[in-house]
């Protein structure tokens, strides 16, 4: 079950990030650049693409150095990174590149608007993720392509199972499981989704350069239930000592990263015919060639 999470404090604490993201960010920008190699195998030249949270645009600027004729809108909670985007456009600007902020789950555009959206671990800091998905769906052009990442279950399993030795407070966030994020994509009317899933495995000198890191990245714990106030020395010590059982042999304490590479289809029901056996047939590569949706941004 996932965490309902606080909606104000996760755009403050990614406020308070923006200015050391970019520092911190390598397993982000590790990530992300092998979602966009993905692009490489699919037919797709899309003319209006979504980046969303896009952050301080790093990947913003790649999607517009790889598609320079495209609509291009970076979209993030964090107007804190929204500005940190707009910096770096001072210094190399584009055209037909644009920033906005707002939530996920109410997207301010008009239906069909995207034949691409990019998102590079964001999803999983939806506070309703099953109206995201719907609304991702809803802006897509048919025929359109949803690209991600998602952060999976096992990210921070370590510092997960320290935290429950302490108490039985909410202290990790719970990502998505796989399984369950396929169910949740079909269930908006994404076709053809295929999923694969990678570990990363992050080495410390100690706890406290872990919590630094993940504070200079905004990833805390933003559960609404969360505990309040100050965490006492006394649980402080419950939570070193039990991080010591993971030192590995080569004196690092380890933090696992699951990482879940997705896309999916946005295909209009009307395309989606049964064959005689009653299976369902969808031909992506049909929708893809025919006659390019005018922009309706």
């Amino acid at each position: 079950m996932l965490n309902q999470l606080d909606e104000k404090k996760i755009a403050f604490r990614f406020d308070k990030a923006a200015h050391t993201y970019d520092k911190a960010a390598v397993l982000q920008r590790t990530v992300g650049n092998t979602l966009l190699e993905r692009l490489e195998g699919i037919r797709l030249q899309p003319q209006t693409i979504l980046d969303l949270g896009c952050g301080t645009g790093y990947f913003t600027y790649f999607l517009k150095e790889t598609y320079p004729e495209a609509e291009i809108i970076g979209f993030d909670k964090s107007y804190g990174m929204l500005r940190q985007a707009c910096y770096k456009e001072k210094k190399d600007e584009f055209s037909k590149l644009h920033w906005l902020g707002g939530q996920s789950e109410s997207l301010p555009f008009r239906d069909h608007s995207f034949e691409l959206i990019y998102s590079n671990l964001m999803l999983h800091w939806s506070i309703d993720f099953s109206a995201t998905l719907n609304e991702l769906y809803r802006i897509l052009k048919p025929g359109g392509l949803l690209l991600f990442t998602i952060v999976g279950a096992d990210t921070l399993k370590e510092l997960r199972y320290c935290w429950a030795q302490v108490d039985d407070n909410p202290h990790v966030h719970v990502f998505p499981d796989i399984h369950d994020l396929g169910d949740a994509l079909l269930q908006v009317a994404f076709v053809d989704p295929v999923m694969d899933v990678d570990y990363f495995t992050l080495l410390y000198s100690d706890i406290f350069s872990l919590m630094k890191d993940l504070k200079a990245l905004g990833v805390q714990n933003l559960s609404v239930d969360r505990q309040r106030g100050l965490t006492s020395k006394k649980s402080i010590q419950i939570l070193i000592q039990s991080y010591e059982g993971f030192r590995n042999e080569t004196g690092k304490l380890p933090a696992t990263w699951e990482i879940i590479y997705g896309h999916a289809w946005a295909i209009p029901r009307k395309v989606i015919e049964k064959d005689q056996e009653g299976e369902i047939k969808i031909s992506v590569n049909d929708i893809i060639g025919r006659k390019k949706i005018e922009n309706s941004l």
